[in-house]
C-alpha cells in the first residue's frame, strides 16, 4: 500500500528509444497504480515527442528544457543522449528537482562527479538507471558470492552482444565529438557496473578495441579482482553467447543476460548443474510463468521508478549516482589505454616505390 496522498509529479526529458520502449510504459503502469502523473515532456524532436505522450494525453509537449523546469516536476527523468546529462541533471537538481537519470550516469568521471557534487550541494537525490541491478536473478547471485557459496573465485568470463539492433534516431550515435557511444560505453556499463557491484572496483589490466578513429563496436577487457582474472568481451556485430561465467573452487555461477530471475549453478564433484528459478518469499507464491524479455524488463522499469515516488516501498533499492563513479572510472582508463585489436584481414599500406 502507498503513504502516497496524491501523484508523484514527474517529467521526462528525452522521447527516443529508451523512452519509448521501456520507460513508457513503466510510466504508464505507475499512473494506473496512482503513485506518480506525468506531467511533462520534453525532446527537440517534435514528432517524438508526439509519438511518446501519445500515451499522456494531459502531459505538456514542450520544446525546450527550461519550460519543462517551469512545471515543478518533484522527479526528473534524463533519457537524453549522455552528452546531455550533465548540464540537464544539473539545472533539474537546482530547480530543486529529484533526478533519475538513465545510463550512464555521464559520458566521462569527471561529468559524473560534477553530477554527483550538485545533487549533494541542492540536497536533493540522484539515482543511476542501472537497470539489471534490480533482477532477482543478478540480487541472489551477489550474495551467493559473499557467501562464498562456489568457494573462493578463481576466474570470470563476460562474452555479450550481437548484431546491433537499436533503434537510434540520429547517426551522431556513431559519430565521435557528436555523443557517440561505443560498444564499451553501452554495453559495457552495464556489464562493468554488475562485476563492480558483485566483486569490488578491479584493476584493468589491458583494453583493446577496433575504433580506429571511430567508435568501438568490438572490445575486450582484461581485468583482476585481486588476484582473480576476468575477462569481458564485447560485440555490436556478431552474436555472442550472451553469457557471464564465475567460476569458483567449489563450483561455478552461470547467467544469461537480461534473465531477471533465472541463473545456473554447479556443485564441482558432481556430474549435475542445476537452472535456479528465483522467486518472492515474502509474498509466499512462486511468481507466474515468464513471458517474453521485453515483458520482464517493463517489471523492471516499473519497480526503479517506484521505489522512488512510493514512500512505503524499498527505498534501498535505489542506485545512488555515486554509485556509478567507479564504472565511470574504469571506462575512463581503458579509452585512456585503448590498444587496437588485432585485425589480421588488414594489410599494411604498400611502402612507396622509390
Amino acid at each position: 500500500m502507498s503513504a502516497r496522498s496524491k501523484p508523484a509529479r514527474v517529467a521526462l526529458v528525452g522521447c527516443g528509444a529508451v523512452a519509448q520502449l521501456y520507460y513508457r510504459p513503466a510510466l504508464e503502469t505507475l499512473e494506473r497504480e496512482g503513485l506518480l502523473r506525468l506531467v511533462a515532456a520534453h525532446d527537440p524532436n517534435p514528432a517524438a515527442l508526439t509519438a511518446f505522450c501519445a500515451a499522456f494525453p494531459s502531459a505538456a509537449r514542450l520544446g525546450s528544457f527550461g519550460e519543462l523546469l517551469e512545471q515543478r516536476p518533484e522527479l526528473v527523468i534524463i533519457a537524453s543522449p549522455p552528452r546531455h546529462h550533465r548540464e540537464q541533471t544539473v539545472a533539474a537538481l537546482e530547480a530543486g528537482a529529484d533526478v533519475h537519470c538513465e545510463k550512464p550516469l555521464a559520458p566521462d568521471l569527471g561529468a559524473g562527479e560534477h553530477m554527483v557534487a550538485a545533487a549533494a550541494a541542492a540536497g536533493r537525490r540522484l539515482t543511476v538507471g542501472m537497470l539489471r541491478r534490480h533482477f532477482p536473478a543478478t540480487q541472489v547471485i551477489g550474495r551467493l558470492l559473499a557467501a562464498g557459496a562456489i568457494g573462493p573465485l578463481e576466474s570470470v568470463d563476460c562474452f555479450e552482444g550481437g548484431p546491433f539492433a537499436w533503434p537510434v534516431q540520429s547517426s551522431d550515435y556513431f559519430r565521435p565529438g557528436a555523443g557517440a557511444a561505443g560498444v564499451l560505453q553501452d554495453i559495457g556499463t552495464h556489464c562493468l557496473d554488475l562485476l563492480t557491484w558483485w566483486l569490488g572496483v578491479p584493476t584493468v589490466i589491458a583494453y583493446a578495441d577496433d575504433a580506429m578513429g571511430g567508435v568501438e563496436a568490438n572490445c575486450s577487457v582484461a581485468l583482476a579482482f585481486g588476484e582473480v582474472p576476468a575477462t569481458v568481451r564485447l560485440s555490436r556485430d556478431w552474436a555472442r553467447p550472451d553469457r557471464y561465467v564465475l567460476t569458483g573452487r567449489d563450483g561455478w555461477l552461470g547467467w544469461t543476460v537480461n534473465e531477471t530471475n533465472r541463473f545456473d549453478h554447479r556443485v564441482r564433484g558432481t556430474r549435475f548443474a542445476g537452472a535456479v528459478t528465483v522467486h518472492d518469499v515474502a509474498v509466499g507464491r512462486q511468481q507466474p510463468a515468464l513471458g517474453p524479455v521485453a515483458s520482464e524488463f517493463d517489471e523492471a522499469f516499473a519497480h526503479q521508478l517506484r521505489v522512488l515516488v512510493d514512500p512505503g516501498g524499498e527505498s534501498s533499492t535505489c542506485i545512488d549516482g555515486a554509485e556509478a563513479l567507479p564504472t565511470l572510472a574504469l571506462i575512463d582508463r581503458c579509452y585512456a589505454s585503448a590498444t587496437r585489436m588485432p585485425m589480421p584481414w588488414l594489410v599494411p599500406a604498400a611502402e612507396p616505390v622509390p
